[in-house]
């Protein structure tokens, strides 16, 4: 009877601890995704709205 609630009682906690480690995770992810619009391209390298066509600084001082 003990070996059966020890199995039990180890099998609950490593449900737990996995339910626990995936809460956590998904809270971390939505704090990223809280953020993620206003920092993902901050820089916007990666920005393909733009209306130029990269063009480097000497390009500028021509105009």
């Amino acid at each position: 009877m003990k070996k059966e609630v020890g199995v039990l009682l180890a099998g609950g906690i490593g449900l737990l601890a996995v339910l626990g480690f995936l809460g956590v995770k998904k809270i971390l992810s939505k704090k990223h995704q809280k953020y993620s619009d206003y920092y993902s391209d901050y820089h916007r390298h990666f920005d393909k709205n733009s209306d130029d066509d990269d063009h480097g600084i000497e390009f500028y001082a021509l105009k």
